[in-house]
């Protein structure tokens, strides 16, 4: 899976909590996850909540999350196609899922913006 494929993922499956600077270089694997936050933002035209936090040594550092549902569903909507683009163009992530509608619904309540 691609970078942006997978800070697009945590940001829809856990959209109260987000992704951290710290998240994603201990969970994901890569230093830094602000390229990947600032491309999607700048693709679908939204700007995700940045939050401002303190880790246990003192460090500050910063965690992304969605602000509502309609985000959601265009990240979401954005993955897939991302996805789709990486199965039929270039012959790989056949063992990724897609984000249906009851993932993307599941996503909405855990924020707590039922539709």
């Amino acid at each position: 899976m691609t970078r942006l494929l997978t800070i697009a993922a945590a940001l829809i499956r856990n959209p109260h909590l987000g992704i951290s600077e710290k998240e994603s270089y201990f969970k994901v694997h890569f230093l830094n996850a602000r390229n990947e936050v600032s491309e999607i933002e700048r693709t679908l035209g939204i700007e995700l909540n940045r939050v401002r936090e303190i880790s246990e040594t003192g460090r500050y550092y910063i965690r992304c999350n969605v602000r509502d549902g309609d985000q959601i569903h265009k990240i979401a909507t954005f993955y897939n196609e991302k996805l789709r683009y990486q199965q039929e163009k270039r012959n790989r992530c056949f063992d990724i899922p897609f984000f249906s509608e009851s993932h993307i619904q599941e996503a909405i309540n855990l924020l707590g913006d039922k539709k």
